[in-house]
């Protein structure tokens, strides 16, 4: 097995004697540790020999808590033993269970590597230094595990790290889901501290997995097989794999609008109300057969051509020759308002058209391979005829990134796959790792039996969208509602990556704290903090969800990230934030409590929902038995937040009702409220947006 951790420990070391750096600035929110070199204060930053530091923290906090050598390359659940117990079962020690339910006890920190380390080193006010490389790198984020470990991070999901492509962006940087690679880490994550050479990138991301894994943090990566960029790699090979539209057509291309049809999804029995419109017959005349079947000797002399001396621009260079392009692609919800995604296209997943869609072709045999909502929609509409070849390449991509050691992924728009192509994604990387863990991009929780049959551990939810609206009720649909009964747990966050920032909600800081809080005691609940939550961060990373043109601009206008969004721009978290200390002491002492009751707090049957008898609209409890002789646990919240608010709880169940003492664990203001338990009901004032943790 490589050993990334020492190989990369020993090249700082070496760079480090060569180096004449002495001054590198980092936020003094990182500086969680006992490091014995010399530092000076900066505000709210420190400065320090960025070779001696990086060495020390490897030394110091990541290897001496995991001996050995041969940890490099391999997941955790592999270097702790765990074993194939039957089909989606794991022996872990001498229990068995369903692989992947690691999960259910975590809590999940969600990053964007290029911007959560992200930080102006030198001080100019700017992130391009020409000495360091000040956007967010795997190496650098090996310096912010002490930190997520002191918060109670298990697991770290990390956005797409795949190579990205720079065409048809919509900011100064490319999009992350702009896949360019699928099967090359992102050259721009490589830190030019260790060498001045990208292709060290493979060494620092396998540095960053196993150091995670010495600290008991396991890695999840972001998977997006359905799109990919307009200039992927596998253009030249496979041009068969993709979409072509007249180039002439680029400019009016978008989504056709469908008058008269109101649902979103395409039903294959009415397939004809999508057909019939002449906007949609329109649509259908812009696209082209690909280059390589219209000429396939000019496409050989062109592929031969562009290997030899690549063109800047691919998509261009084969527009030229040829007359085609790759189109952009669209929502594939009926009637959405989204404009076109300009930086990505779909895969081409059939080689012959939707099954439903045949009859209403004009005429099909003629017809090129065309993009449409039933198109896009492949798990309701299929075709006959998979692409073999593309479906082997997708379903490769996660062992790929398996060789580093990775626990688990997302996978985008998984239910939008055809069927037995999201079986393969799923299935291959449990041959190399049989307790390797998949989260569902499920934003309800309808489907929830559903992801469950077809092995996932996690879905994703909708307390992005509910914890937000406490005064319509939403919070507390969520944790008595949605998560009830739940076959696999779902994330529990007010943010996302894709949401406005809880601090810009009703409520502000004293919101985004109650809700941290809350998260990490549902039943059913797997806490996910959004990287940039534990320095309350007000910009929004990006605006695909829950958000207007509007929640772009929650940053003070004097600010130089005023109206960035780091999905498609240079971006560093406002790590100096000034409750940011505070904020991340609240989630360590919640990360303390958490591990202590976790175990607890994952098993259904120890949950209860007492009932709120005063202000039942603005204070939400929930309960878990901890022992039926020693009583348990009650965490209760004041949903208003601008006024103070009694609660009164009642049907409580027989351990707590005959409990006496009330014991504060956790109060999320200074002042602690004054507890009573009299006559089996549980009684407590709680200040605006307050929260409690209660042993009873």
């Amino acid at each position: 097995m490589p050993n990334y951790l020492h190989e990369l420990r020993n090249r700082l070391v070496n760079r480090g004697q060569q180096s004449r750096i002495r001054t590198y600035r980092i936020p003094r929110l990182w500086h969680c540790w006992e490091y014995p070199g010399q530092t000076r204060s900066a505000g709210r930053e420190i400065s320090v020999d960025p070779y001696d530091y990086l060495v020390q923290c490897i030394d110091r906090v990541v290897l001496p808590v995991q001996s050995g050598r041969g940890l490099g390359g391999k997941s955790l659940s592999r270097i702790e033993g765990v074993r194939t117990a039957g089909p989606l079962k794991v022996r872990d020690g001498r229990k068995n269970r369903r692989a992947g339910d690691w999960i259910r006890t975590a809590t999940i920190y969600g990053m964007l590597v290029r911007m959560t380390t992200a930080w102006d080193h030198d001080g100019n006010g700017k992130l391009t230094s020409t000495r360091f490389t000040e956007s967010g790198t795997f190496l650098k984020s090996i310096l912010l595990l002490p930190l997520l470990r002191r918060m109670g991070v298990n697991v770290v999901y990390m956005l797409p790290i795949g190579r990205h492509s720079d065409l048809f962006r919509k900011g100064t940087l490319g999009c992350p889901y702009s896949a360019k690679s699928f099967t090359q880490l992102e050259p721009r994550l490589h830190d030019r501290l260790l060498s001045s050479d990208p292709s060290d990138i493979d060494l620092e991301f396998g540095a960053f997995v196993e150091a995670a894994h010495r600290l008991g943090i396991r890695v999840m990566v972001d998977l997006a097989p359905r799109t990919a960029a307009r200039d992927n790699d596998w253009l030249l090979d496979h041009p068969e794999w993709f979409y072509w539209i007249d180039r002439r057509a680029e400019k009016s291309y978008a989504a056709p609008r469908l008058p008269g049809v109101t649902y979103n999804n395409p039903i294959p029995s009415r397939m004809h109300e999508i057909y019939a419109p002449e906007e949609v017959r329109a649509h259908l005349a812009k696209f082209r057969h690909a280059p390589s079947v219209t000429d396939p000797a000019r496409w050989q002399r062109f592929v031969a051509s562009a290997r030899k001396k690549p063109p800047r621009n691919l998509v261009a260079a084969i527009a030229r020759e040829f007359g085609v392009i790759t189109p952009p692609g669209f929502s594939d919800v009926i009637n959405d308002t989204q404009p076109p995604w300009s930086d990505i296209t779909y895969l081409r997943m059939f080689l012959d058209h939707p099954a439903a869609a045949v009859k209403h072709l004009r005429n099909a045999k003629s017809q090129p391979p065309y993009v449409l909502f039933d198109v896009a929609k492949a798990s309701l509409c299929p075709g006959r005829r998979p692409n073999r070849g593309l479906w082997n390449a997708v379903a490769g991509i996660l062992p790929f990134y398996q060789r580093f050691g990775i626990d688990g992924a997302r996978v985008d728009m998984a239910h939008a796959l055809p069927k037995p192509l999201e079986e393969m994604i799923l299935e291959r990387p449990r041959k190399l790792d049989p307790d390797f863990c998949f989260m569902a991009e499920e934003l309800g929780i309808q489907n929830h039996a559903k992801v469950h049959r077809a092995g996932y551990n996690v879905l994703i939810g909708p307390s992005w969208y509910m914890e937000p609206r406490p005064h319509e009720g939403l919070v507390h649909e969520f944790v008595h509602g949605c998560l009830r009964d739940l076959k696999v747990p779902a994330l529990a966050t007010a943010e996302t990556p894709d949401t406005p920032r809880a601090v810009t909600r009703p409520g502000g800081r004293p919101f985004a704290r109650a809700m941290a809080v809350l998260n990490a005691f549902l039943p059913r609940a797997v806490p996910f903090i959004s990287s940039g939550a534990e320095c309350l961060e007000r910009q929004p990373m990006n605006l695909g969800l829950d958000a207007t043109p509007r929640d772009r601009f929650a940053l003070n206008r004097g600010d130089p990230l005023y109206g960035k969004l780091a999905f498609f721009d240079p971006f560093a978290l406002h790590w100096s934030n000034a409750g940011a200390p505070a904020m991340v002491e609240l989630l360590t002492r919640v990360a303390e409590l958490r591990t202590r009751y976790v175990r607890d707090l994952a098993a259904p049957s120890n949950h209860f929902a007492p009932k709120v008898l005063v202000n039942a609209k603005r204070m939400i409890a929930s309960g878990f038995l901890v022992d039926r002789r020693r009583g348990g646990l009650i965490a209760v919240a004041n949903l208003d937040f601008k006024s103070a608010r009694r609660v009164v709880l009642g049907s409580l169940p027989p351990a707590i009702r005959a409990r006496r003492r009330v014991e504060i664990l956790l109060h999320t203001s200074s002042q602690a409220p004054s507890c009573r338990m009299a006559r089996g009901r549980f009684s407590a004032t709680l200040g605006p947006g307050e929260f409690s943790l209660l042993r009873l």
